[in-house]
């Protein structure tokens, strides 16, 4: 009886684990076809699960960095030429909102204090996973998820926090240098945001609900005005991630439709330059696009519904042999230590 219970235990975690362990990769995508290819050789090992959109691109080295909630709370740096793992340490899994500066070569982020509802901009040792506060506290310990950039020009770190407010941070010593209020209409949201480090402007994407369409816009750091670049357009459904390709002057978003989306706006008109099906079957997801200006390379994360890696984050999970196993003479049940 007490081996047919662990058998269970052991079939119960199987299950749960596999349906949320597809095969992660990055990819090279080519947004005038929607066409990707995957970046090295097997899944990168140890991923069961990671947030959306809170990633981060070193363009200095070519190093996407990211969290993984499961199995265990890593913080991945991947070297995006093939795929491997140059880190992946453990990390507070209260950081959220990663941003690289290539001009200082820092990872930033963002640690909430729920307790004292204030938050603390950071800076993150990407190969230890430890975090070190800069400046004083920020209001609100609440974040908007995928809703931060960077301006590389005067090193500061940017995000949308609680109420619309536009924080603009100096990345130096945590001051806080502006944090007006998003000018918005009823009906409008900001989805995604991202500096253009060559125009030294700060580009979004605004969701109006009063026409049904989505329309490219620059915002005032300093004031929080908002305008409209060109007539809009109906492509976008719900938040996704964006990024800026600097030399040809096009802003490049995610959505979600009757599948994946890539689109691609003229940053001077609005216009829509490409717009293509990416998810190659149901269930692929895309997460963060990222530009590397240097190589001229769009990248992103990709989930793999169809190839599971349950057999790496089992490994991971420290499951017990079936050795140890205790009974419990108390009740006639078998205890089995298992540690998260």
């Amino acid at each position: 009886m007490k081996n047919f219970k662990y058998i269970l235990f052991v079939l119960f975690n199987l299950i749960y684990f596999s349906s949320f362990s597809q095969g992660e990769f990055i990819v090279e995508i080519d947004r005038t076809t929607g066409n990707y290819v995957k970046i090295g050789g097997p899944v990168i090992a140890g991923i069961c699960y990671f947030p959306a959109n809170i990633r981060t691109y070193n363009e200095n080295s070519g190093i996407f960095i990211f969290p993984s909630v499961s199995p265990t709370h890593s913080l991945f740096s991947i070297d995006v030429s093939n795929d491997s793992i140059i880190s992946n340490p453990l990390y507070n899994n209260g950081l959220t909102e990663f941003e690289y500066s290539n001009s200082l070569s820092t990872l930033f982020g963002q640690l909430p204090d729920n307790t004292n509802d204030v938050k603390y901009f950071v800076s993150i040792n990407p190969a230890t996973g430890v975090p070190a506060i800069i400046g004083n506290s920020i209001p609100s310990s609440s974040t908007f998820q995928g809703m931060s950039t960077f301006d590389q020009t005067n090193n500061r770190y940017i995000f949308i926090g609680p109420i619309n407010l536009l924080y603009s941070i100096d990345a130096t010593d945590g001051n806080v240098l502006s944090n007006p209020a998003l000018v918005l209409s009823s009906g409008e949201s900001i989805v995604n945001i991202s500096f253009d480090n060559s125009t030294n402007i700060l580009y979004g994407l605004l969701q109006d609900n009063n026409v049904q369409k989505y329309f490219l816009v620059s915002i005032n750091t300093s004031t929080g005005t908002i305008i409209k670049i060109g007539t809009g357009t109906t492509l976008g459904s719900g938040t996704g991630s964006s990024t800026i390709d600097e030399t040809n002057q096009q802003y490049i978003y995610l959505y979600s439709g009757t599948g994946r989306y890539i689109s691609t706006l003229d940053i001077t008109t609005g216009n829509v330059l490409y717009n293509n099906f990416i998810a190659a079957s149901s269930g692929d997801l895309f997460y963060s696009l990222k530009y590397d200006n240097i190589q001229g390379k769009l990248y992103s994360m990709y989930w793999d519904n169809l190839i599971e890696s349950v057999g790496v984050e089992l490994a991971n999970k420290n499951i017990p042999t079936l050795s140890e196993a205790r009974p419990n003479p108390n009740d006639g049940k078998a205890e089995i230590d298992y540690y998260l």
